[in-house]
């Protein structure tokens, strides 16, 4: 009965994102930076995150996931791109009693200065696109016969600019299993992303919608592995992979080391990519996290995020 849950979210979210998906219609959507990523954690890991997500990124990764928030979270990042362009994050997540939890979080992108010219050549001021979404959600673990499971949903707005401004809302929607096999496995699936679509003057362009599929297998104390099956709108079909193995040092350290696969960028970015790396130092409620990430002949992105539970 609870495993017919995930099978009934798959069916409602299938009419929702069956066009434009496939090779055929890639860079057909708008709002890239939506899929960038949120916590380095996450991204060392290959973007494998919608089952393992427990702080205040959960809202990005998977709403239902805010319940793993134990009491307060608060989650930074800032990621430098290609030239001077940056990515940053913030998010924050409490639990509201022993079965809902909030959050809250804000995903901004700068694609720094452009000069403008006219037919002419000469210089005519420059302009600075740049990319905003707020979010808030909401997720609550189900009681009775789906006792355990948890669903979430989070509401964004977000705002593009270019040379003209467009703005439009979407929905995310996740479904979170309890710990199952002895308390080692966990599945989850989401929506992102979901309706909405940017105006550009005349242009218009429909979100990165994606559906996912995941989950968490806890090896042991130290190890995880985990995976998530993605269905973006404008892509083809793409699975992440990721691995973390933490050690605890003396006192409150803990120590962690990642590495992921993802195949969403194999074959469209030439040179070595699709590969991630990083590592984590936790001290008590505190967590500073670092991701590397290989974008083939474009170049690399570095990923440094904070992370504090209180």
């Amino acid at each position: 009965m609870k495993i017919s849950l995930l099978a009934v979210f798959c069916l409602f979210a299938a009419p929702a994102g069956a066009r434009s998906f496939g090779s055929s219609a890639r860079g057909a959507t708008s709002a890239q930076f939506l899929e960038f990523g949120a916590g380095a954690r996450a991204i060392s890991m290959g973007d494998a995150y919608s089952a393992v997500a427990s702080d205040a990124t959960a809202l990005y990764w998977n709403p239902a996931a805010l319940t793993q928030i134990k009491r307060r979270s608060v989650a930074l990042m800032h990621a430098p791109y290609v030239n001077t362009s940056y990515f940053d994050y913030a998010a924050y997540g409490q639990r509201l009693g022993e079965r809902a939890a909030i959050g809250a979080s804000i995903q901004y992108f700068s694609a720094g200065g452009i000069d403008q010219t006219d037919a002419s050549g000469a210089d005519i001021g420059g302009i600075a696109p740049y990319d905003l979404a707020a979010s808030l959600g909401f997720a609550y673990k189900l009681e009775g016969v789906l006792d355990g499971y948890s669903a979430g949903l989070g509401a964004k707005f977000i705002q593009s600019r270019i040379v003209h401004t467009a703005q439009t809302g979407a929905v995310d929607a996740g479904i979170l299993s309890p710990a199952l096999f002895d308390d080692r496995l966990k599945l989850a699936l989401t929506m992102a992303n979901l309706g909405g679509t940017l105006r550009y003057d005349q242009a218009a362009e429909p979100l990165p919608f994606a559906m996912k599929f995941g989950g968490v297998y806890r090896a042991g104390e130290r190890l995880l592995v985990a995976a998530d099956l993605g269905l973006p709108r404008g892509d083809r079909p793409f699975l992440a992979l990721g691995t973390e193995y933490r050690v605890r040092g003396t006192g409150a350290w803990s120590f962690a080391g990642r590495a992921g696969f993802n195949s969403r960028t194999i074959g469209s970015i030439d040179g070595f990519t699709g590969v991630s790396m990083g590592l984590g130092v936790g001290f008590d409620a505190c967590a500073m996290d670092y991701a590397f990430v290989p974008l083939g002949g474009v170049g690399q992105a570095h990923h440094l995020s904070l992370t504090y539970s209180f």
